[in-house]
Formats: C-alpha cells, sequence, structure tokens
C-alpha cells in the first residue's frame, strides 16, 4: 500500500532524509541568518542614539513630520539634527513634500525590535576599547572632544574664539608675519604695523564665511552659524604655532633661521587645519566626516586661489 500524501511530507523533511540531504543552495545567493546579521548590526548602529529612537518614535506616532517640527520636538541644534537624519538612512526618508516618514524597511525593523534590544546593543557597540590611532585621529587631528564642548554652548564658546583671533593678531604683528587667510607670508615693504592686527580676524571671519557658504550651495546645510564661526576659531590654532616659533628662534638666536623647519612645519600645520576645519563644519552643520572635509579642502583651495590672484596683482 503506497504512504499516504501525509507521510511523504513528513518523510520529506525527516533529518536523514535523502531529499533534504540533497538539496543544495542556490549559487549566489546569501544565508538568512548572514543577511540578519548584518541588517541587525546596521539597524543597532543607527538606533543607538537616543535622540535617533526619539526621532523614530515620532515618526512612528506622527507619520509624518517636517524638518522644523522635529527639531522643535527635540531642541537640539539643526546641525544635530541634519547628522542625526543622515544616519537613519534607509530607516527614514524624506517624500516629495520634503516631510520626513519612516520607510517600509525601517518599519518592519523597528516592530521586530524592541527598545530594550536596542539600548543593550547600543552599550556593547559604545564598549569596545578604542584604538590608539582611533584616538589620536579623534582627539588631536580632529578635536572631537573640543568640537563638541563648544558645539554645546555657542554662547559660552564665542569669548573664547575671540580671545584666540585676538591673539593671532597681535602675535603676527610682533613677528611680522603676514597672515592671509590660511596661509602666512613675508610682508611686503611698506606695510603698516597695525594692519597685521586686523588680518587674522579678517581670515577668521573670511574662512567661516567660505565655509558657510559651501556648506549651504554644495549640501543645502543652513544654520547654527555661530557654532561654525567660533569653531573655525579654534580651527586656525595651529596656525599660530608659526609665527610662536618664529618669534622664539628669534629670541633664543636672533638673526638666526629655523631652516627645513620653516618649510614642513606650515605643510604639517595646512594638513592639521583642514583636518580640524572639517570637524568643525561636521559638527556645527551635521555633516558626515566625510562630506565635512569636502567643505574643508574646498576652502583651502578657495585660499590657493585668492592667494595667486592677489600675487598676480601684486596685492602682496
Amino acid at each position: 500500500m503506497p504512504p499516504s500524501p501525509q507521510t511523504q511530507f513528513r518523510h520529506a523533511y525527516e533529518p536523514d532524509s535523502p531529499a533534504l540531504l540533497q538539496v543544495q543552495p542556490a549559487s549566489g545567493v546569501q544565508p538568512v541568518s548572514e543577511k540578519s546579521k548584518e541588517s541587525i548590526s546596521k539597524f543597532y548602529s543607527a538606533l543607538g542614539n537616543p535622540y535617533r529612537r526619539q526621532i523614530v518614535q515620532l515618526l512612528r506616532e506622527k507619520r509624518k513630520l517636517g524638518f522644523k517640527e522635529l527639531h522643535e520636538a527635540l531642541k537640539i541644534s539643526v546641525g544635530a539634527l541634519y547628522h542625526h537624519l543622515d544616519m537613519l538612512e534607509g530607516i527614514v526618508a524624506q517624500e516629495s513634500d520634503r516631510k520626513y516618514v519612516l520607510t517600509d524597511q525601517g518599519r518592519s525593523a523597528i516592530e521586530t525590535f524592541s527598545i530594550s534590544e536596542e539600548k543593550t546593543a547600543a552599550g556593547s557597540v559604545q564598549g569596545n576599547e578604542e584604538t590608539r590611532l582611533g584616538f589620536f585621529s579623534g582627539e588631536i587631528l580632529l578635536g572631537r572632544t573640543l568640537m563638541n564642548y563648544l558645539n554645546a554652548d555657542p554662547i559660552r564658546s564665542l569669548p573664547l574664539a575671540i580671545l584666540i583671533v585676538a591673539f593671532g593678531g597681535w602675535i603676527s604683528s610682533q613677528t611680522r608675519l603676514e597672515p592671509l587667510l590660511l596661509f602666512y607670508l613675508t610682508p611686503t615693504s611698506g606695510t603698516v604695523s597695525a594692519l597685521f592686527l586686523f588680518m587674522f580676524p579678517i581670515g577668521w571671519l573670511v574662512t567661516f564665511i567660505m565655509a558657510d557658504i559651501l556648506s549651504t550651495l554644495v549640501f543645502h546645510r543652513k544654520g547654527d552659524d555661530l557654532r561654525l564661526l567660533n569653531a573655525t576659531a579654534f580651527a586656525m590654532l595651529p596656525l599660530l604655532i608659526v609665527p610662536g616659533l618664529f618669534s622664539l628662534a628669534q629670541l633664543l638666536s636672533p638673526g638666526g633661521s629655523l631652516g627645513y623647519t620653516a618649510v614642513l612645519l606650515p605643510i604639517f600645520l595646512q594638513a592639521w587645519v583642514v583636518c580640524l576645519l572639517a570637524s568643525a563644519v561636521s559638527i556645527s552643520k551635521g555633516l558626515k566626516l566625510e562630506r565635512a572635509a569636502l567643505i574643508s579642502l574646498g576652502v583651502v583651495y578657495l585660499n590657493i586661489l585668492i592667494l595667486l590672484v592677489g600675487l598676480q596683482m601684486g596685492l602682496f
């Protein structure tokens, strides 16, 4: 007597069944478990921040919200909100009416994971030990902690920024080095000493304006100008090392020369300024660091262009 269809079905899925052993996965198909791990890692990383979880919760409740509504609800800076929305790419999307909504992928993932699981994942991510290279690049080259401190309270940071700029003007006048935006030049004959006091502050303002305009034109990021203004002053701090060393060298050895240091040091400091300026734009405007780096490089290229045009016209 032949087995019933139910018996055939049961046999086909028994562990020792030849039918099961002969099944081969299709070529190029990724196992579901690996996809799940990638998806979990992605969403846990994105939702590891309390502000991002709050954005997601607001969109779950309201279905659709504009940027202004999210900004008023979260009470954070414009740049910070832009940054969190960028980090929620794939979970949150912007529709044609410029309102933010949860994507299908984001909605299904959020329904799957509980808030407690998200907090656990965030704790495990933050618990990973940072490498020495990561610490060096984050704290020294990018000034991560310093920039976050400045961004927290721009009114409190403004006097410090003004003090840095004033000191930059004073030390430039003492060493008679002519600061042109992000560069130093040997002054032309007949340059009035009082002019040095104002050239560093003017360079600070022009650098800020260029960074702000490029952020608006390229990535449509507006607002938080005071945060960017303060951070730009701190990003220009390495430039003060040049006149500082020049003044020290003249004090220790009058009439002496810095030799190759005078050539190599400014190159290193320019690279450092580019990194700090990228960090300043990233934190104040809420841009990803790679996008902010493009803005920083754009500012440097505009500096070089202004310098070349000025030299060609005999202005410097």
